[in-house]
Protein backbone atom coordinates (compact mmCIF):
# COMPACT_ATOMS: atom_id res chain seq x y z
CA UNK A 1 0.00 0.00 0.00
CA UNK A 2 1.24 3.35 -1.25
CA UNK A 3 1.16 6.11 2.21
CA UNK A 4 1.52 9.60 2.84
CA UNK A 5 2.94 10.34 6.42
CA UNK A 6 3.33 14.03 6.07
CA UNK A 7 0.68 16.66 4.53
CA UNK A 8 -0.89 19.89 4.52
CA UNK A 9 -4.15 21.47 3.85
CA UNK A 10 -5.36 25.36 3.12
CA UNK A 11 -7.64 24.52 6.01
CA UNK A 12 -5.49 24.61 8.75
CA UNK A 13 -2.44 25.11 7.60
CA UNK A 14 -1.79 28.88 6.07
CA UNK A 15 2.06 27.60 4.15
CA UNK A 16 -0.94 25.10 1.97
CA UNK A 17 -2.30 25.87 -0.71
CA UNK A 18 -4.42 23.08 -2.12
CA UNK A 19 -7.72 21.45 -0.49
CA UNK A 20 -8.22 18.09 0.99
CA UNK A 21 -10.34 17.86 -1.83
CA UNK A 22 -7.77 18.61 -4.77
CA UNK A 23 -5.36 16.48 -2.85
CA UNK A 24 -7.38 13.55 -2.38
CA UNK A 25 -8.54 13.20 -6.40
CA UNK A 26 -4.74 13.77 -7.28
CA UNK A 27 -4.13 11.05 -4.81
CA UNK A 28 -6.74 8.59 -5.64
CA UNK A 29 -5.52 9.15 -9.17
CA UNK A 30 -2.05 8.80 -8.39
CA UNK A 31 -2.69 5.34 -6.29
CA UNK A 32 -1.99 6.32 -2.67
CA UNK A 33 -4.10 4.12 -0.49
CA UNK A 34 -3.56 5.78 2.76
CA UNK A 35 -3.29 9.29 3.93
CA UNK A 36 -2.55 11.38 7.25
CA UNK A 37 -3.76 14.39 7.44
CA UNK A 38 -0.49 16.25 9.68
CA UNK A 39 -1.72 19.72 9.83
CA UNK A 40 0.67 22.95 11.67
CA UNK A 41 -0.50 22.76 15.22
CA UNK A 42 -4.29 21.85 14.15
CA UNK A 43 -6.21 18.84 14.12
CA UNK A 44 -9.62 17.86 12.40
CA UNK A 45 -12.23 16.77 14.10
CA UNK A 46 -13.89 13.26 13.65
CA UNK A 47 -16.49 14.71 11.72
CA UNK A 48 -14.31 16.82 9.17
CA UNK A 49 -12.15 13.29 8.28
CA UNK A 50 -15.24 10.99 8.13
CA UNK A 51 -16.83 14.02 5.77
CA UNK A 52 -13.24 13.56 3.73
CA UNK A 53 -13.23 9.75 3.72
CA UNK A 54 -17.09 9.38 2.29
CA UNK A 55 -15.77 11.62 -0.17
CA UNK A 56 -13.05 9.49 -1.24
CA UNK A 57 -14.14 5.75 -0.40
CA UNK A 58 -10.90 4.59 -2.67
CA UNK A 59 -8.06 6.11 -0.27
CA UNK A 60 -8.36 5.57 3.63
CA UNK A 61 -7.89 9.15 5.46
CA UNK A 62 -6.24 9.21 9.14
CA UNK A 63 -5.77 11.96 11.69
CA UNK A 64 -2.53 13.05 12.43
CA UNK A 65 -0.64 16.62 13.42
CA UNK A 66 2.68 18.52 13.05
CA UNK A 67 3.68 20.02 16.59
CA UNK A 68 5.98 22.46 16.68
CA UNK A 69 8.09 22.25 19.76
CA UNK A 70 9.32 24.77 21.91
CA UNK A 71 9.49 28.53 21.20
CA UNK A 72 11.76 28.46 17.83
CA UNK A 73 9.75 26.43 15.87
CA UNK A 74 12.48 24.27 14.04
CA UNK A 75 11.22 20.87 15.72
CA UNK A 76 8.41 19.32 14.29
CA UNK A 77 7.07 16.55 15.70
CA UNK A 78 4.28 14.35 13.75
CA UNK A 79 2.38 12.33 15.91
CA UNK A 80 -0.02 10.09 13.37
CA UNK A 81 -3.26 8.27 14.09
CA UNK A 82 -5.03 10.97 16.70
CA UNK A 83 -6.76 14.21 16.32
CA UNK A 84 -6.51 14.75 20.21
CA UNK A 85 -6.27 18.69 20.89
CA UNK A 86 -4.42 17.29 24.04
CA UNK A 87 -1.12 17.18 21.86
CA UNK A 88 -1.65 20.88 21.51
CA UNK A 89 -1.01 22.26 25.02
CA UNK A 90 2.10 19.48 24.96
CA UNK A 91 3.90 21.70 22.66
CA UNK A 92 6.71 22.89 25.17
CA UNK A 93 7.04 19.08 26.51
CA UNK A 94 8.88 16.81 23.79
CA UNK A 95 9.04 14.00 26.42
CA UNK A 96 5.00 14.11 27.32
CA UNK A 97 4.18 14.12 23.69
CA UNK A 98 6.59 11.23 23.00
CA UNK A 99 5.19 9.33 26.42
CA UNK A 100 1.78 10.02 25.54
CA UNK A 101 1.94 8.89 22.11
CA UNK A 102 3.58 5.83 22.63
CA UNK A 103 0.94 4.80 25.58
CA UNK A 104 -1.46 5.32 23.33
CA UNK A 105 -0.12 3.36 20.43
CA UNK A 106 0.37 6.57 17.58
CA UNK A 107 3.33 6.91 15.59
CA UNK A 108 5.84 9.64 16.57
CA UNK A 109 8.13 11.22 13.22
CA UNK A 110 10.48 13.40 14.11
CA UNK A 111 10.17 15.87 10.34
CA UNK A 112 12.49 17.36 8.35
CA UNK A 113 14.89 16.91 11.48
CA UNK A 114 17.86 18.73 9.53
CA UNK A 115 15.92 21.45 7.65
CA UNK A 116 16.71 24.28 9.90
CA UNK A 117 19.94 24.36 13.05
CA UNK A 118 18.57 23.40 15.89
CA UNK A 119 15.99 20.22 15.29
CA UNK A 120 18.17 17.68 15.66
CA UNK A 121 18.22 18.93 19.46
CA UNK A 122 15.50 16.38 20.92
CA UNK A 123 17.78 13.77 19.61
CA UNK A 124 20.73 15.16 21.23
CA UNK A 125 18.76 15.27 23.91
CA UNK A 126 17.59 11.63 24.29
CA UNK A 127 14.08 12.65 23.67
CA UNK A 128 13.88 9.78 20.57
CA UNK A 129 11.01 9.77 18.08
CA UNK A 130 9.93 6.05 16.71
CA UNK A 131 11.19 7.18 13.47
CA UNK A 132 12.98 10.17 11.19
CA UNK A 133 11.71 11.71 8.47
CA UNK A 134 14.23 10.72 5.59
CA UNK A 135 13.48 12.58 1.74
CA UNK A 136 10.87 14.64 1.48
CA UNK A 137 9.53 17.20 -0.56
CA UNK A 138 10.97 19.71 2.02
CA UNK A 139 14.57 17.97 3.05
CA UNK A 140 17.69 18.17 0.71
CA UNK A 141 20.11 15.35 -0.52
CA UNK A 142 22.47 16.65 1.86
CA UNK A 143 19.89 16.86 4.86
CA UNK A 144 18.61 13.50 4.17
CA UNK A 145 22.37 12.39 4.43
CA UNK A 146 22.41 13.74 8.22
CA UNK A 147 19.08 12.05 8.69
CA UNK A 148 20.50 8.57 7.42
CA UNK A 149 23.68 9.29 9.27
CA UNK A 150 21.24 9.83 12.65
CA UNK A 151 19.70 7.13 12.23
CA UNK A 152 22.53 5.20 12.32
CA UNK A 153 23.64 6.51 15.19
CA UNK A 154 20.08 6.76 17.12
CA UNK A 155 18.86 3.48 15.90
CA UNK A 156 15.60 4.98 14.07
CA UNK A 157 13.94 3.96 11.60
CA UNK A 158 13.98 6.71 8.21
CA UNK A 159 10.67 7.35 6.57
CA UNK A 160 10.04 8.59 3.33
CA UNK A 161 7.22 11.37 2.97
CA UNK A 162 5.78 14.01 0.71
CA UNK A 163 5.69 16.63 3.36
CA UNK A 164 2.91 17.82 0.68
CA UNK A 165 1.90 21.58 0.73
CA UNK A 166 0.33 21.37 -2.97
CA UNK A 167 -0.37 18.95 -5.78
CA UNK A 168 3.07 19.42 -7.21
CA UNK A 169 4.58 17.66 -3.92
CA UNK A 170 2.58 14.73 -4.80
CA UNK A 171 4.20 10.94 -5.95
CA UNK A 172 7.99 12.62 -4.89
CA UNK A 173 8.45 10.47 -2.08
CA UNK A 174 6.34 7.88 0.18
CA UNK A 175 6.17 4.84 1.94
CA UNK A 176 4.42 1.53 1.01
CA UNK A 177 3.84 -1.59 3.15
CA UNK A 178 3.42 -5.21 2.27
CA UNK A 179 0.24 -5.43 3.75
CA UNK A 180 -3.19 -2.55 4.19
CA UNK A 181 -2.81 -0.09 7.19
CA UNK A 182 -6.42 -0.68 7.87
CA UNK A 183 -6.79 1.60 10.75
CA UNK A 184 -5.17 4.86 12.06
CA UNK A 185 -2.16 2.91 14.55
CA UNK A 186 -1.36 -0.16 12.18
CA UNK A 187 0.87 2.75 10.85
CA UNK A 188 3.22 2.41 13.66
CA UNK A 189 3.44 -1.41 13.63
CA UNK A 190 4.46 -1.68 10.41
CA UNK A 191 7.53 1.40 10.92
CA UNK A 192 8.46 -0.11 13.99
CA UNK A 193 8.65 -3.61 12.88
CA UNK A 194 10.25 -2.48 9.47
CA UNK A 195 7.49 -3.76 7.47
CA UNK A 196 7.52 -0.67 4.59
CA UNK A 197 9.97 0.67 1.64
CA UNK A 198 10.87 4.09 1.46
CA UNK A 199 10.04 4.94 -2.36
CA UNK A 200 10.65 8.08 -4.54
CA UNK A 201 10.03 9.27 -7.88
CA UNK A 202 13.00 7.85 -8.92
CA UNK A 203 11.68 4.63 -8.41
CA UNK A 204 8.78 4.61 -10.78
Amino acid sequence: MRIELHLHTSRYSACATATASQLMEQMVRIGYGAVYITEHDAVWSDREIEQVQLGYPDIRVFPGMELSIGSELVKHLLVLGTNDPAYLALRDDPAGILTKARDEGHLTILAHPFRWEGAEEMLQAGLLPDALEYRTGNHSPSEAKEAEAASATYGLPLVNAGDVHSPRFLDRFWIETDRPVHQADDIRRAVMNRAYVNRSEKDK
